[in-house]
């Protein structure tokens, strides 16, 4: 069996064809459009305080303060666990310039020298262990993710965000 097609009947499923592939590129057009993150990620950098404390290594509350100062100065936004998580499920986007600051927490010297001035300064962190899923998750999530550890003897702005 045999079916021909006349040419009124080819026009009209070629016209068909076309005015559904124009909808569907539409409708993807517009979901792209109203996503928060049409273009690239913002970078995230994530600072990893790991040696607080007594030693030569050490870093001590002022270090902290003069981190937390040259962030602020320069723009940077401690983001909050209800920030990323938002970005993260594309409700919100980052601030323009984030930084994630991780600390050790179960270092004793974190409560009696940095946990203050996080309370003071009242800006959001996250304790160390957290460090490696949170990487994971934001690199699965597409976020261009920076861990520079913090140590002692190198100026906050020799760190390359």
């Amino acid at each position: 069996m045999v079916i021909r097609l006349t040419k009124a009947t080819k026009f009209f499923c070629l016209c068909a064809l076309l005015l559904i592939s124009v909808l569907i590129s539409l409708g993807t057009r517009s979901i792209t459009v109203s996503t928060p993150y049409a273009g690239e990620r913002t970078p995230l950098p994530l600072l990893l305080y790991r040696s607080l404390g007594e030693g030569e290594n050490a870093l001590r509350r002022n270090d902290v303060r003069r981190d937390l100062a040259y962030l602020l100065q320069n723009g940077y936004t401690a983001v909050s666990e209800q920030e990323l998580l938002a970005a993260l499920r594309r409700e919100a986007p980052l601030p323009a310039q984030p930084v994630v600051l991780l600390f050790d927490d179960a270092n004793p010297a974190f409560a009696a020298e940095v946990l203050p001035v996080l309370q003071e300064a009242e800006l959001p962190w996250f304790p160390l262990r957290k460090a490696t899923a949170l990487s994971q998750e934001l690199r699965t999530a597409g976020y261009p993710v920076t861990r520079l550890e913090r140590m002692a003897g190198i100026a906050m702005e020799e760190y390359d965000f």
